[in-house]
């Protein structure tokens, strides 16, 4: 089958909604830490009968890294088919493994500063993933850089230790971070969408298993895996987080495989979808009920719903009707998302190192004056991953 027409074409509605997804991630992130604001800008307390749209943030993550999966496979096979799929694939989940954890051990460092580790840890991660548009002139310089933020990460490993259960300790892993769960989807919805994209079947199968996988692992079937079980929490990374990301990238199998004349008809099959998988979150309400915390069946299903829903729409109004749709605004943020999400937690780090952590959380921390706060600092971020993607700068794993 031909599919160089979808993938020669950039489909704008999935820069819109990676775009909204990451500028929403990064405003939640910080008004996480404010006080006295209303109950749906935070997540839902544990135990609770529902979800606020900020439970809805990370599942929109893993949503767009499936949705975008089926073009970026398609894109990279027309132009090097001699490169292995499954190699790029195995490199990007052991990057963003590796990123998650830095990212989760940074704020626990005691062998020096934390302000200081975690800069020059971040600062090494841009350095060294980091991909710029002018390395054909100026290949020296880029080479430099690139080594020189291998080096910062190794002298940082080397300095790194943390207070431990028996005294001091080194990289721990934990739940692995944000960017650590989105490898692990990353990774097995790759696989697994390389070994049934012929057999559309199976595709849609693979959400039910998760859902299985979810529940074998609640109910102690999974206890004989031992430790295994406790650091990889099969049931939400490789079963829930896995069904979100899975739901995405049907979604992009939907387009991808749609003729031009067909994108009306792509929505009915994405409506559809949405619909079983709210009757299915429904249904399985009443086992685990919605936990964003515990990755439930009923959150991921519902989440998926939503996103499902949400892409639509921006998909009928920017691809089908033509209309804009803040295209141009989001497109900076939607093409270089790694680098805004990393930018956001460092520039946490250089507000402590220059004295104004206190400020920032103290004064600028409640209510309403909080959450402006929030909008700004977004409103920063966004400039400055603006100002970086148009210098050159990409993030690549």
């Amino acid at each position: 089958m031909d599919n160089s027409i979808k993938v020669s074409e950039r489909v704008r509605s999935i820069d819109i909604f990676r775009g909204l997804t990451i500028l929403l991630m990064i405003f939640v992130n910080d008004v996480a830490g404010v006080r006295n604001i209303p109950g749906w800008l935070k997540h839902a307390e544990p135990g609770s009968p529902g979800m606020t749209f900020v439970d809805v943030v990370f599942p929109a993550f893993l949503f767009i890294v499936g949705l975008a999966l089926p073009y970026a496979f398609a894109r990279r096979e027309k132009n090097d088919p001699l490169k292995s799929l499954t190699v790029h694939i195995l490199i990007r989940t052991a990057g963003l493994l590796a990123i998650g954890l830095l990212m989760l051990n940074g704020p626990a460092v005691t062998s020096m500063s934390a302000a200081g580790w975690n800069l020059i840890m971040y600062l090494g991660v841009i350095l060294f993933w980091g991909s710029w548009s002018e390395k054909e002139n100026k290949p020296g310089i880029f080479f430099i850089l690139k080594w020189l933020g291998a080096l910062l990460l190794i002298v940082m490993l080397v300095l790194f230790r943390r207070n431990g259960e028996n005294g001091s300790a080194w990289i721990q892993t934990g739940w692995w971070g944000i960017l650590g769960e989105i490898g692990f989807a990353y990774l097995i919805s790759s696989l697994l969408y390389l070994l049934f994209r012929d057999k559309p079947l199976l595709l849609f199968i693979v959400p039910f298993f998760c859902v299985l996988l979810y529940i074998a692992d609640r109910s102690g079937q999974l206890d004989f895996l031992g430790r295994i079980k406790d650091i990889f929490f099969i049931g939400s990374h490789f079963g829930t987080h896995v069904l979100i990301t899975f739901s995405g990238l049907l979604c992009g199998h939907f387009l991808i495989r749609a003729k031009r004349e067909k994108k009306r008809d792509v929505l009915m099959e994405m409506g559809l979808f949405a619909l079983l998988l709210l009757l299915a979150g429904f249904a399985l309400y009443g086992l685990y009920g919605i936990d964003k915390i515990a990755a439930t069946p009923s959150w991921a299903l519902y989440s998926s719903a939503i996103c499902v829903v949400l892409f639509m729409l921006i998909y009928w109004i920017s691809d089908i009707r033509g209309k804009e749709l803040g295209y141009g605004f989001f497109k900076p943020v939607a093409v270089n998302p790694l680098l805004a999400y990393l930018l956001h937690v460092m520039f946490i780090y250089v507000f402590r190192l220059i004295g104004i952590a206190g400020f920032y959380g103290t004064e600028l921390g409640s209510g309403i004056i909080g959450i402006l706060r929030a909008m700004v600092y977004t409103g920063f971020i966004y400039l400055l991953t603006r100002l970086l993607t148009r210098a050159g700068l990409r993030l690549r794993l």
